[in-house]
């Protein structure tokens, strides 16, 4: 199977979360700067910071998740671990997604329901977690 990219899998799991969640808000942190020749970021907007999750997905009753994506061979970077630390000490969750499976798994393992699963989610899991704090 041909590797996907990093954005083709963020589409397709943003299109997924968008449409099994529709109370919930997913939006993308494009923190991902374009370098110019002298390695300065292009794009430099004041807050960005290197290592932030590629997603938030902002859930009724004050939940949220940090989701962080990356192709079946991507490798999660030393400033992202240092900032999935951080959110995790704060009491937040943060998960690394590869697929809309891993998705999938991810809302099953939180208990959160879904179009999908609707009440049921107690089901068998298979999915476990890179990276999260509950």
């Amino acid at each position: 199977m041909r590797q996907q990219h990093e954005a083709a899998v963020q589409k397709q799991i943003v299109e997924y979360l968008r449409a099994v969640l529709p109370r919930a808000i997913v939006a993308a942190i494009p923190n991902g700067a374009q370098r110019t020749a002298s390695g300065r970021p292009a794009n430099a907007v004041a807050g960005l910071l290197p290592g932030m999750p590629d997603l938030v997905v902002v859930l009724p009753e004050g939940r949220v998740i940090w989701a962080e994506i990356k192709s079946d061979k991507g490798r999660v970077s030393p400033a992202q671990l240092s900032i999935h630390g951080q959110l995790n000490a704060l009491g937040h969750v943060c998960v690394v997604l590869r697929s809309i499976e891993d998705a999938r798994g991810a809302l099953k393992f939180l208990k959160i329901q879904t179009r999908e699963n609707g009440e049921n989610n107690a089901c068998q899991m298979d999915w476990k977690p890179d990276v999260i704090n509950t």
